[in-house]
């Protein structure tokens, strides 16, 4: 039956692999740390949404590509809104994504863990501890992301003004309390710290401006809240997290501001043996 369970498991896991933009703010673990020996595999989804970003920027740039689409002639500003707004999606990471993490217990109350797919590859490390009937826990990750997204007028935008060889790297600290419920349940909330350098190219000739090069930081600060409800081995996970992002990127000698708060929701499916 345990068998029967892990194959299961690892078949919605493969088949939720689905291409997308991978995020790499969310946790959707529990705050106990895995047990010598203890394997954890999950598939987990996420939507990463930049709200000023979607209001503010990439309806400039959309109205751009209405006019170039036309015929018409971009004016000075509507070329710096298509410039920002391509910043903007490849740089904050808006959209659907899903991802892999694979987990291992090292003991000593550790867990390692690895993180890939769409763009995204991280380890984590966390250290738990015991307070009473909950647990606590501290850790940090280490990872590369980049990727696709699934807003309206994308593909447009990036036809005008490319971001090319862009490379993200990103660095976090948590902590996190939760408490586990039986073999049933699992609730636990947290906060959390990332610095992501980040640097590239974009390529906006068509439209009459000269390639240009970044070179930003961008911050995120914030906390989430999630919980798992399942039977012993495999659980259905759900966590909201919700950041403040800071950073803005230069490019053709004005400043396009990325700031503004970003909210994550996030499902998947995860199993524990």
């Amino acid at each position: 039956m345990r068998e029967r369970t892990i194959r299961s498991v690892l078949a919605v896991i493969a088949l939720g692999s689905l291409p997308g933009c991978a995020t790499n703010l969310t946790e959707a673990r529990s705050a106990r740390v895995l047990r010598g020996g203890e394997i954890q595999v999950a598939q987990i989804n996420s939507v990463n949404l930049p709200t000023r970003v979607l209001g503010d920027v990439i309806d400039g740039g959309k109205q751009t590509v209405e006019v170039l689409e036309q015929g018409g002639s971009p004016n000075d500003e509507q070329r710096r809104k298509l410039i920002g707004a391509a910043a903007a999606i490849a740089l904050t990471g808006v959209g659907y994504g899903t991802h892999i993490d694979a987990g291992f217990g090292l003991g000593y109350r550790m867990d390692l863990s690895a993180r890939v797919g769409n763009g995204t590859y991280a380890l984590s490390l966390r250290r738990g501890f015991d307070i009473g009937r909950w647990d606590a826990v501290v850790g940090l990750r280490a990872g590369y992301g980049s990727g696709s997204t699934w807003i309206p007028y994308y593909d447009e935008i990036n036809d005008y003004a490319k971001i090319t060889e862009l490379k993200r790297f990103d660095g976090q600290l948590l902590a996190q309390i939760g408490r586990d419920f039986g073999v049933w349940g699992k609730l636990w909330f947290g906060g959390k710290a990332m610095i992501s350098p980040l640097w590239g190219s974009i390529d906006a000739t068509s439209v009459g401006l000269p390639r240009a090069d970044f070179d930003q930081v961008l911050g995120y600060y914030g906390g989430y809240v999630g919980g798992a409800l399942g039977y012993r081995w495999v659980h259905v996970v759900a966590e909201l997290s919700v950041f403040y992002a800071s950073g803005n990127v230069e490019l053709h000698d004005h400043s396009y501001d990325l700031s503004g708060a970003v909210i994550v929701p996030t499902f998947g499916l995860q199993g524990t043996f």
